[in-house]
């Protein structure tokens, strides 16, 4: 029985090689334009907006109660700021931020200037899926495709040369998808495509065909691998005691029917 399924695998080897490398390639996706941009940005589009539960640092040398203060937006949105108290952050930019607090300071100060920067980016994402480590990762409107592909990872089961970005949208039919070639961005330098990831963007990494046919016969074997095992073991009978010093063998027991 097992000889039989065993002579077939040579041919599920050549049928899963030519399946592999016939017509198994992703369709090529060609909304370039709506992602790349010319001349190439080193930011996102747009200014980043503050929201929960994003860290922000307020600088303001000549208030010390506020200088290098950090809180983190609340869910309600607030962060509450010594002399000032309660302020409402959420949904504005940093600049906006930091012209609001310095209003209020300057109730207490005179000439002041306040800076506000986000110490930790939490509240938006772009997301890895696929043969990475995928999930959402922060955004923070300085992502490239090339950082984030190099930091989620490529295993040696991932196919670079097919990776999707995709821009989703609640209109479906406004969905821009394009592929990369990362094997040639990141063999070449061919940063033609590296373009700088939107808020909620996807980046889908395909398993490489010959990792995908290893597991479909890995899959295939594992009903008969005990008994390839026991093919390539050697033989061993339950209940004899084997003397390696050339004493032979002793058998107890019955010898399961035989």
């Amino acid at each position: 029985m097992l000889r039989r399924y065993m002579k077939w695998v040579p041919a599920f080897v050549m049928a899963g090689l030519s399946v592999s490398f016939v017509g198994c390639a992703p369709q090529v996706m060609k909304d370039y334009d709506a992602f790349v941009k010319r001349p190439s940005p080193i930011i996102a589009g747009k200014p980043y907006v503050i929201d929960a539960p994003d860290r922000i640092q307020i600088v303001c040398p000549a208030a010390p109660e506020i200088n290098h203060y950090s809180p983190v937006l609340r869910p309600d949105g607030y962060i509450t700021v010594p002399l000032i108290g309660e302020h409402f952050a959420a949904g504005k930019t940093p600049t906006q931020l930091a012209s609001e607090l310095q209003e209020k300071i300057l109730k207490y100060y005179d000439d002041v200037s306040v800076q506000v920067t986000v110490s930790n980016f939490a509240s938006k994402n772009y997301y890895m899926a696929g043969e990475t480590s995928a999930g959402p990762k922060p955004f923070t409107g300085r992502d490239t495709v090339l950082k984030a592909v190099l930091s989620a990872g490529l295993p040696d089961s991932s196919w670079p040369k097919h990776v999707l970005v995709i821009r989703p949208n609640e209109n479906i039919q406004y969905v821009k998808r394009m592929t990369v070639d990362m094997d040639r961005m990141i063999k070449y330098g061919d940063l033609k495509y590296n373009i700088i990831l939107e808020e909620g963007d996807i980046i889908y990494i395909p398993t490489h065909p010959l990792a995908l046919f290893g597991k479909t016969i890995q899959n295939m074997l594992s009903p008969v691998n005990p008994a390839l095992r026991a093919a390539t073991t050697p033989g061993r009978i339950t209940g004899t005691n084997y003397n390696p010093s050339g004493g032979g063998s002793s058998y107890n027991g019955n010898r399961g029917g035989q």
